[in-house]
């Protein structure tokens, strides 16, 4: 080996490259305080896990207990409703009756020896009485197990229950989801910011409850383990714990004494919600996109607090096309929330300002047959979807309009081609649909909405999806319902989901009638009723069997035997743990949603010039978006209508503060749980969009009737008179004679808001790129999709040079952040240094998209 001797010439080029050095550290500690995401919105601080000692492990060879195990919850803080994460680690495995182990415990199953009960319970120190569903919940706290009889039907006075059962592995650990409530969705649990709850683990160890050998007077004793599997009382499996008036002596225990003498309890703290707010009257109304009600209620938790609180009504039902054209004609509420422009000629002064982003979720339940576990990894793409959506499976009808197409989903040659058994891990699909055959489309909502829309634009974008719907069979011969095809069916994308097949035949013994009517309803609850009917296992399908002449609900699904589709929003998805698909965008990966791939998808999406709004380019070749692998395909942005003319001194500036707080970077567009900051499954806004924001902040603010795209109204255009609603609202009325340029209350510069980070365009617009309109002017009438596609954050081409001289200052910014990295972090928590690093962050933005 040769070796190389040091060369003379070299020795002193350390010395001569220092200052080089310490300007190249200095970029990085620059670096180290610049966002380096399209999304400048930042961290909260995480809500970590609770963990509590557990009880001592119980050791069946030996009949004693050993070393104490551990449980969590996760997260235990900031908590609404939403799924928590338990999980416990040094406990007695679950095992079947002949000791090998179980993968499935279910309420009241015999066979399964030593399962764990998962409860929310009321207080901090709950007794048996206040854990909910319980056969003794909401009885006398006093008497505990030693209840009087009592009606089952108070067991479970405000849902169905929501405890869980699982089991414990061989390893002696174990996890269950548990979805916790708010005192808005129980209130006889009561959990809120003030009201604390808990957690409940209990294992069921054995032991005689209730003195099963009639030898103590009815006395149990938790030490007497003879009956744990003696095929009578079973008194280590959950029969004991579910059976009522086991007790030979009262009749009114359960037989859950000695597994609750095992309890662990874990305190749950829930964050204030909207509904916390001090009662007051509503300074402004909005409505629709029910898509973004995770974000908008967080938000609203945390404006109504402090010294300076912010009152507004919040209406999620009805739909955005409704709320468009009620917000558009003056007659429905101040802001319409939306994901779709309206394209046609403004009737009235309004901009877009843009909340945030998120994405449609096609979420699942599905257990392996074999194991009962859940499977949590699954790929569609569109036409798969668009064969659940048009009722093209069988069901449990062969019907003339699906002759000869698959029963269901799990038996379609293309679902099993993308996801093979092999990709699961050892887990299994569902090998037959016999069971569930006529309950397993996807639970979705009713009614106009623009996540329908979307959805369904997705489908129709995608070549073989499209083919599929006009009649071409795929690959195995699979074809649309005849019900779906033209012109008995208008054909993709709709508003509304609208089942078309009411076919059916009569059973072979003729009183039985088989209608693939029964198989699908949309629910017209909205994504909220989306949400419960799959947590709660409860397909949309109606029994065809007619009792009394009443066609009642399919049965819930077992847990192990679930296969459940549902489609909603990614807030809700995310907040309640629910394995969302991997989707195909139109580059052929499978994305799953998430902050980088709804930050790939914001990037690809043309700025439409008439509107200033974004939307994906479905269908349409050769676009960034076609060519992106990392986007996901049902990413959203969501917008703000706001009046820029015609409100009342006092309304402008409580819907401009509206905005001001939901977009600023230093608290709606924070991550996290707390009040105020932005919710789970929500993507904060880029930089451009945060101009676009605070420019609408403006012009909302001073009502100067700018409109959409920055157009300016005509010369002595008013806008309509502010609605009698939104009179109501703020107990007054738009001032006589209000003209387009109105008040400047509540503009930039005042009560906080952004002055001196205005960045590109705060005088003159959104800020935003607009690119040119492929034919050279906007067309009113033209769609969407007819704008220049130039992706959210690109400079236009004047922009490049200014943007090159953005690095010498990034430079030089980044040495004087390395001397005066105190000094910085210091005046980064008043105004005046925030709106320094808000300058910063912008600039580098602007830098980084440049040099791509």
């Amino acid at each position: 080996m040769r070796l190389r001797l040091p060369d003379p010439r070299q020795q002193g080029r350390w010395r001569r490259r220092l200052p080089a050095l310490a300007l190249a550290w200095a970029v990085v500690a620059a670096l180290s305080v610049l966002p380096l995401t399209l999304g400048p919105a930042t961290a909260a601080h995480a809500d970590s896990g609770v963990t509590v000692a557990g009880p001592n492990r119980y050791d069946p060879a030996t009949g004693a207990d050993g070393l104490p195990g551990s449980v969590t919850v996760t997260p235990a803080k900031n908590l609404s409703n939403q799924v928590v994460q338990v999980s416990w680690s040094g406990f007695t495995p679950t095992v079947n009756w002949d000791g090998t182990q179980a993968s499935v415990a279910k309420e009241g199953d015999s066979g399964v020896m030593y399962p764990v009960r998962v409860y929310q319970c009321r207080g901090a120190d709950p007794k048996i009485t206040d854990c909910y569903g319980n056969w003794l919940y909401g009885g006398e706290s006093a008497l505990g197990f030693d209840q009087p009889s009592r009606d089952v039907g108070v067991l479970a006075p405000d849902f169905p229950t929501n405890q869980q059962w699982a089991v414990t592995g061989a390893d002696g650990s174990g996890t269950a989801s548990i979805e916790v409530w708010s005192a808005k969705q129980s209130p006889s649990l009561g959990c809120d910011a003030t009201h604390p709850c808990s957690i409940v683990v209990e294992p069921n160890y054995g032991g005689d409850p209730n003195d099963a050998g009639r030898v103590r007077d009815g006395a149990a004793d938790c030490n007497d383990h003879e009956f744990d599997m003696d095929f009578d009382s079973n008194t280590a499996t959950d029969y004991i714990v579910r059976s009522i008036g086991a007790s030979w002596k009262t009749g009114n225990w359960t037989g859950e004494r000695c597994a609750w003498n095992k309890r662990t309890v874990v305190p749950l703290e829930f964050s204030p919600t909207a509904d916390d707010c001090k009662a007051a009257a509503a300074e402004f109304s909005a409505a629709g996109l029910e898509m973004a009600n995770r974000a908008v209620q967080q938000w609203r938790s945390g404006f109504c607090e402090g010294t300076d609180p912010l009152s507004m009504q919040y209406s999620p039902a009805g739909g955005e096309p409704q709320a468009r054209a009620d917000f558009l004609g003056g007659t429905g509420a101040t802001v319409a929330l939306t994901a779709r422009p309206d394209r046609s000629p403004a009737p009235r002064p309004y901009v877009y300002a843009p909340l945030a982003t998120t994405g449609i979720s096609v979420v699942y339940l599905v257990d392996d047959p074999e194991t009962g576990r859940q499977i949590r990894s699954m790929r569609l793409n569109a036409r798969l979807m668009a064969k659940m959506l048009t009722q093209s499976y069988t069901g449990a009808a062969n019907v003339a309009s699906v002759a000869g197409n698959p029963n269901c989903i799990f038996m379609d040659p293309e679902f099993r081609q993308l996801n093979p058994d092999s990709t699961l891990g050892g887990a299994h699909w569902p090998s037959s649909c016999a069971a569930n055959a006529i309950n397993m489309l996807p639970i979705v909502l009713g009614g106009t909405t623009d996540l329908v829309y979307q959805l369904t634009s997705w489908i129709a974008g995608d070549p073989d999806a499209a083919q599929f719907l006009q009649g071409a069979p795929d690959p195995w011969g699979m074809h649309v319902d005849s019900f779906y095809l033209r012109p008995k069916f208008p054909g993709y994308p709709v508003e509304a989901f609208q089942p078309q097949d009411f076919s059916g035949i009569v059973g072979e013994s003729g009183d039985k009638a088989v209608w693939k009517q029964w198989e699908w309803n949309p629910l017209l609850g909205g994504l909220g009723q989306v949400a419960r009917n799959l947590l709660q296992l409860q397909p949309t399908a109606i029994n065809p069997d007619a009792v009394g002449g009443t066609h009642g609900k399919i049965g819930r699904q077992s847990i192990g035997q679930r296969t459940l589709f549902a489609v909603l929003d990614a807030g809700q998805a995310r907040a309640f743990g629910l394995p969302e698909a991997a989707l195909q965008n139109p580059a052929g990966a499978f994305v799953t949603p998430g902050l980088d791939s709804y930050r790939a998808a914001v990037d690809d999406m043309p700025l439409d010039a008439l509107t200033g709004t974004q939307q994906l380019p479905y269908g349409t070749a050769g676009t960034d978006f076609a060519k992106d692998q990392r986007a996901y395909p049902l990413t959203t942005v969501q917008y703000a209508m706001a009046p820029t003319a015609g409100l009342a001194d006092a309304k402008a500036k409580a819907v401009s503060t509206f905005l001001r707080r939901t977009t600023d970077p230093g608290g709606g567009q924070v991550y996290g749980a707390g009040p105020g900051q932005l919710a789970g499954g929500f993507l904060g806004l880029t930089t451009d969009q945060l101009a676009q924001a605070q420019a609408a902040v403006t012009h909302v603010a001073a009502q100067d009737g700018t409109l959409p795209g920055n157009q300016k109204a005509p010369a002595g255009d008013t806008g309509p008179a502010t609605s009698a609603g939104d009179a109501a609202a703020t107990g007054g009325q738009a001032a006589a004679g209000s003209t387009g340029t109105g008040s400047s209350n509540g503009a930039a510069g005042g009560d906080g808001d952004f002055a001196g980070s205005a960045g590109a365009g705060g005088a003159t617009g959104t800020g935003a790129a607009t690119g040119t309109p492929k034919s050279g002017t906007a067309s009113p009438g033209a769609g969407p999709l007819d704008a220049a596609p130039v992706a959210a954050g690109r400079p236009a081409p004047d922009r490049a040079g200014a943007a090159r001289l953005l690095l010498p200052v990034a430079l030089v910014t980044g040495l004087v952040l390395l001397v005066g990295g105190p000094a910085a972090l210091i005046l980064g928590g008043t105004p005046a240094g925030a709106r320094l690093v808000g300058g910063l962050r912008s600039g580098w933005g602007r830098l980084r998209r440049t040099g791509r």
